[in-house]
């Protein structure tokens, strides 16, 4: 049997925040989005330079206003030329979705809402080494852009890297009752749950 790593990334530059917190994000929608002309479109009408995302996992972050820090801001990972995924707050959602609606004619395009799976944020010093030890990952990749961003899926669970106004924080992506079972056990590796929502 061989065994196969699943790579994992985290930020060189930006600050891990000292307490280790969860926080449920229920403003948070998955959009998978492929078509053989998905580049096209990403690079044409959202005008992303999609030239880095070269292996399966890598991101980057963007907004539909062209600001991180509203709530247009969104993550895009590539699996493969055809096949993406966008992790954005639900309001972008409506709006990207309306983009998609109206440039399906002219691109060979299409995208399924993911409303079966949900998000949970965690961040903190143990973060980075609870996902590591608890999802068998394998650290090596080191992200030096802040629009930069990685996702590995690890069983039935999208592990997500991001860079969020210069704080690192992790995003798992699953079904709710699998995220429950991982918010219960981040619990009681020491992990605070937080009610706030994080955009």
């Amino acid at each position: 049997m061989t065994f196969t790593p699943i790579m994992f990334a985290r930020h060189s530059q930006a600050n891990t925040p000292a307490n280790n917190v969860l926080q449920a994000n229920s403003d948070t929608a998955i959009m998978d989005f492929s078509g053989t002309e998905a580049i096209p479109f990403l690079t044409t009408i959202l005008g992303l330079d999609i030239n880095k995302l070269t292996a399966s996992g890598l991101g980057l972050r963007s907004s539909l206003d062209d600001d991180l820090t509203s709530s247009y801001a969104y993550a895009l990972y590539y699996f493969n030329e055809t096949a993406f995924r966008f992790v954005l707050a639900k309001d972008a959602s409506v709006q990207l979705q309306s983009l998609i609606n109206e440039q399906q004619l002219r691109y060979d395009i299409d995208y399924v809402m993911r409303n079966d799976l949900s998000a949970l944020t965690l961040s903190g010093e143990q973060a980075f080494d609870a996902l590591v030890d608890n999802f068998k990952l394998t650290p090596g990749l080191r992200l030096s852009d802040m629009r930069s961003c990685y996702g590995a899926q690890s069983g039935e669970v999208f592990i997500t890297a991001i860079d969020n106004q210069d704080q690192q924080q992790f995003q798992l992506v699953a079904r709710q009752a699998e995220l429950d079972k991982w918010q219960a056990h981040l619990q009681q590796l020491g992990f605070d749950l937080t009610l706030a929502d994080v955009a």
